[in-house]
């Protein structure tokens, strides 16, 4: 079947809301932590195979990945699977590891970030096969495990084990249906300082660690006011947890241990981001350990990018918003470290990620399967 045909028969019953929005709720009521994704892993791959997938395979972290046609071009979807913990129960209005649908929004940990993206995905390669829509490609649709940690074994499976190479990839995340097509990236940092301890009631005697670190913290939120706007817009930097390991309450602590997130931009480096902190925090100080996923950006006429657009605008019969995410995602690895041409697209907003009472409308979510099921034949 031609694109045009498909298209007018999408606002037909097509057989897949029921099926689609089940699947979804099944693995936003199944609990999968970084780490821990395995059982939702098995619900994914059972699903495409139920969906007739040409075949599906899995590895020893949970990565599910679903091949799709046999063409040239080689096409890549990826969405995560796992998502972060709850923090504060209270806060929520449901269970967060039991979907609720209320109204047309699905509620629970993992529905917008990325849950929704994931049954959108795995949706659209079903109906690209169903109603014939080739064009000489081949699709792998991966539901990608450790996301949140920064874990690179998704793309070790597809390129190493599984001896794919994408042409472009497609990160689904929310985006409210806009085409994104660069990103910040992002370094996460351990620091500790040290002191000297004493009993609490000399404390003169001793080198509290917390005040010397909090110090050091001031300084590192000052670089918000010091850093410059590009493309991708300003760096930001945050102190995001502290801790300290101590004999007791009555002790002075002579360590104390801050996390730093610091979001990157265009041309920014490991080391440019590490000398930094080393020039506030003195010889009393060490980092524990660095991660680092760079920033990209897609240049806006890109073939991509123009693919992209095209596959909206026969969507939707719309322009779509092209715009800049700023956060980051599995893009750093895609796009940022291989050099694989990459945009992100994907149901729901951002603003619902990581919070309480996270949420997804599944509209949105019919609308990304109606995308994805057009992109590939026109790209």
């Amino acid at each position: 079947m031609k694109i045009g045909g498909f298209l007018q028969r999408w606002n037909k019953p097509m057989n897949l809301e029921n099926d689609c929005l089940k699947f979804l709720l099944k693995i936003v009521s199944t609990k999968s932590l970084s780490g821990q994704e395995k059982a939702v892993s098995k619900i994914v791959a059972d699903e495409m195979k139920s969906l007739n997938y040409d075949f599906v395979k899995t590895d020893k972290y949970g990565n599910v990945i679903g091949k799709i046609g046999n063409g040239k071009k080689k096409i890549l979807y990826d969405a995560h699977i796992d998502t972060v913990g709850i923090s504060d129960i209270k806060k929520w209005k449901t269970n967060p590891y039991k979907a609720a649908f209320k109204n047309g929004i699905i509620y629970g940990r993992g529905a917008c970030d990325d849950k929704g993206c994931v049954a959108a995905m795995v949706y659209a390669g079903s109906l690209i096969k169903k109603h014939g829509l080739f064009n000489d490609f081949t699709l792998f649709v991966s539901a990608s495990s450790r996301e949140e940690t920064g874990e690179p074994y998704w793309l070790d499976f597809i390129i190493k084990k599984l001896n794919f190479k994408p042409d472009c990839v497609v990160i689904g995340e929310p985006s409210d249906m806009k085409i994104i097509r660069g990103h910040k990236g992002r370094s996460e940092m351990k620091v500790t300082v040290f002191g000297k301890s004493v009993h609490a009631s000399i404390p003169n005697e001793g080198d509290n660690a917390i005040y010397k670190a909090t110090d050091y913290i001031k300084k590192i939120d000052n670089l918000n006011n010091k850093y410059k706007s590009k493309n991708l817009g300003k760096p930001v930097i945050s102190v995001t947890q502290i801790e300290t390991k101590n004999a007791s309450t009555n002790t002075i602590p002579d360590n104390c241990s801050f996390y730093i997130d610091r979001r990157s931009i265009e041309n920014e480096t490991a080391k440019k981001i590490s000398d930094e902190i080393k020039n506030i925090c003195k010889k009393d100080s060490i980092i524990n350990y660095q991660k680092f996923f760079k920033a990209w950006v897609l240049p806006q006429n890109h073939n991509l990018v123009n693919s992209s657009i095209n596959a909206y605008k026969s969507s939707f019969k719309k322009q779509p918003i092209v715009t800049l995410w700023p956060f980051c995602t599995n893009g750093s690895f895609t796009m940022g470290e291989k050099n694989i041409p990459t945009i992100g697209f994907g149901p729901g907003s951002e603003k619902y990620a990581h919070i309480a009472n996270e949420q997804i409308k599944f509209t949105d979510v019919l609308n990304a399967i109606k995308f994805y099921s057009v992109f590939p034949s026109l790209y």
